[in-house]
Formats: structure tokens, sequence, C-alpha cells
């Protein structure tokens, strides 16, 4: 039974985490009816490191580009760490607060709704392609725009968030083109699941009740799943249809609103 709610939770954590219908919010959800893993945050990790490994297989040839450390791709690597700097001081300084949400459903279904109406907002957004034949050249936001969308990233540690939502949108409004809003939305989730699994290996390891073959195994579902949502997540922005996961936000976090208030 263990495993078999461990794979639930992986296939849960690779579709929501890309899609931007908050990773974290549905696991609150679903651990708190399976009445497994509740709080359990090292298995939260652990299924987000699998995700990581999904976005650096469908970025792949992103990331050799950024590997050559010419002067685009310098700026692009400091674009994404100065996006990730809001996330890092949420998480050191609010990091027992962040925490305790985890155990909060009605925290976790209020802040689902947030994301549809984050969601919905987009629809407003005036943003173009910018997709031009042949390899990708890093062309970063401007340092201002990246600090922003970090913002949006920080936000979005709290349950019920999305990460990939928020910043998405985030990019978006500031008039980055469609691909790109995606495509640097995506890449600034490498440092922060890599700040993660660093901060809870700093703060006494990573304990689970799962065991290490469960947990290895959730990581490769949670994979697998993920490269399937990046790749549709990334297509739905492109064909301007990402605001219409608002329809499947805002009507769950309210049921799950009038759910745990009773």
């Amino acid at each position: 039974m263990e495993f078999l709610q461990v794979m639930l939770l992986a296939v849960v954590q690779g579709l929501t985490e890309f899609l931007p219908v908050s990773s974290s919010g549905h696991l609150v959800l679903v651990q708190h009816f399976l009445h497994a893993f509740e709080g359990d945050v090292a298995l939260d990790v652990i299924l987000h490191g699998g995700t990581l490994v999904a976005v650096l297989a469908v970025y792949r040839r992103e990331v050799r580009r950024l590997l050559r450390f010419d002067a685009a791709a310098v700026q692009y690597l400091v674009a994404l760490v100065v996006g990730t700097l809001p996330a890092v001081a949420v998480g050191l300084l609010l990091k027992d607060q962040v925490e305790a949400l985890f155990a909060d459903p009605r925290a976790t279904a209020a802040a689902l709704m947030g994301t549809g109406l984050i969601l919905l907002s987009t629809r407003a957004a005036r943003s173009e392609l910018r997709r031009v034949p042949g390899d990708w050249h890093p062309v970063p936001p401007a340092l201002p725009k990246a600090l922003l969308i970090g913002g949006a990233q920080a936000v979005a540690i709290t349950p019920g968030i999305s990460r990939s939502g928020s910043t998405i949108a985030a990019s978006l409004w500031l008039g980055l083109p469609r691909d790109e809003a995606a495509r640097f939305s995506f890449l600034l989730a490498v440092p922060a699941i890599l700040g993660a699994l660093v901060l809870h290996f700093l703060d006494g390891g990573l304990r689970s009740e799962a065991g290490p073959i469960t947990l290895a195994a959730g990581a490769a579902v949670a994979c697998l799943v993920g490269m399937v949502a990046i790749r549709l997540t990334a297509l739905l922005v492109v064909q301007r249809h990402f605001w219409k996961f608002s329809f499947y936000c805002l009507p769950l976090g309210a049921a799950m609103s009038v759910l745990f208030s009773r």
C-alpha cells in the first residue's frame, strides 16, 4: 500500500509541477485524503528531484548551450540566479511558517483559488512569439524583470500557488515572448529545486516514511510524467490556452474550501 500511495503522489507531482495547478497544493490534498505522508517534506522534495531531471531532459539543448559560458549564456545564467534570490530569501527566513502551511488544507484551498485568478489574468496579457529558425540563442529578460519573476516564484512556495503558473504569468505580463516565458520559467525551476534539496540535507538529511526503493521509484515516475507535462504546458502557453487552467483551479479551490470548513 505504501508503494502504491507513493506512485500516486509521484504521478500527481509530475503532472502538477509543470501544469499550472500547483504541485504542492495537490500533494497536500492527496496526502490528506490518503491519510499518508502528511507533512512528509522529504518525500515532497525527492519527488521534486524527479521533476528536476525532467526539466534537464526536456531542455537539454538549452542547458548544453548555457554551459558554453559565453557572453550570452552568462547573461542568461545571471538572470536565472537573480530570479532565484527571492525564493532563497523566503525559504531561509520563513522556513517554519511555510512548512506549517503544508499541514493546512484550508490554506491550500484558498491558495488554489488565488492560482486560478492569476491564470485567468493572463488572458489579457499581450505577448507574442519570438521563435526563430535554427538553434536557440539565449536572450535573457532584463534583471529587474528577472527579479520580479523570481518574486512570483517566491510567492509560489505557498502550497496551492502554482510555481509554473505564477512565473509564466509574471513573464507574460512583463512582455516576454510566449515561448521564452515558458522556457525561462522551467529553467528557473532548476536552481529552486536544487536549493530545496541542499537546504534539507543541511537541515539534517532527508528522512521520509517511505523506504529508499519506493522513493527512487517515485522520483522516476515523477520524472517521466513531468516530461510530458512540460511539453504540454509549453505548447498551451504558445497557443494562448494557458489561462484556461483557471477553470480547473477555481472550482477545485472553492470545493476544497467548503469541504475543509466543515
